[in-house]
């Protein structure tokens, strides 16, 4: 785990997690600070009962970025869920889907941020971050009940006018790559043309119009949105496992 920070550029790597964790279920804070996380783990005697199955369990958390902490949890028991992100608080009104944890105190948060279900659509964290669907894409209706039997493309603006659109196909599903076994190809049209983003797993625009993209190779860069030179390049892929527990100002609200 770790947070970008897009102004200095540096990373600040957090927790390791010995799991599965499904990024596309889950929820960065508008502020930056809390990260709702939709995971994957064979349970620990008591984390949430005394108890734990002999196989691995699916709870949601919420954690100080870039720490995986549980400030609270909750026990989703399954892996079908379509995930949860945070909301603005609008009163009494707010809604909190969540209901109270299995573990920790859910309070400040619910002081803070309501928490709502992700809407049943494919790449429905991408559209919450202004994505949306192109005239091409095929209708909502053939992709069943789950929207999962069709390959929706999508395309983004550039901030700040400057002309450029980002690009997602969705390739379909494979066992072996994507996020969370979908596949993604991105591509960006420009003045210039369009042109293919070949081994950029994630992509989206910095608020400045920057071309931000993540790697096959294990890099986060960010990009010239004309040239699509990098600007700036920070390498993961030489990072081993180094687990420890999170800090004091991670552990409590």
């Amino acid at each position: 785990m770790g947070r970008w920070d897009l102004v200095s550029g540096e990373v600040e790597t957090g927790a390791w997690f010995h799991g599965t964790m499904y990024p596309s279920r889950g929820d960065l804070s508008p502020d930056g600070t809390l990260l709702l996380s939709y995971l994957l783990k064979r349970r620990r005697a008591g984390f949430l009962d005394a108890s734990p199955p002999p196989w691995p369990d699916t709870y949601v958390t919420v954690s100080m970025l870039p720490w995986l902490h549980a400030l609270a949890a909750w026990r989703e028991g399954t892996t079908w869920g379509r995930g949860y992100c945070f909301a603005a608080r609008r009163g009494r009104k707010t809604p909190f889907v969540l209901g109270e944890p299995a573990a920790g105190d859910a309070t400040p948060l619910r002081r803070r941020y309501g928490v709502q279900a992700h809407t049943v659509i494919q790449y429905a964290a991408e559209r919450r971050r202004g994505w949306e669907e192109r005239a091409e894409s095929p209708p909502r209706r053939a992709g069943g009940p789950w929207d999962e039997q069709r390959s929706a493309v999508l395309w983004k603006p550039q901030p700040r006018r400057g002309g450029g659109r980002l690009i997602l196909r969705d390739g379909g599903k494979s066992a072996r790559r994507g996020i969370e076994g979908r596949v993604r190809a991105y591509g960006l049209e420009a003045r210039r043309g369009p042109s293919e983003l070949p081994g950029v797993v994630c992509a989206d625009w910095s608020p400045s119009g920057d071309l931000l993209v993540a790697t096959d190779r294990g890099t986060l860069e960010v990009r010239d949105p004309k040239s699509l030179e990098a600007r700036r390049v920070v390498d993961l892929s030489g990072q081993a496992p180094a687990p420890q527990a999170a800090p004091d100002w991670a552990r409590h609200w």
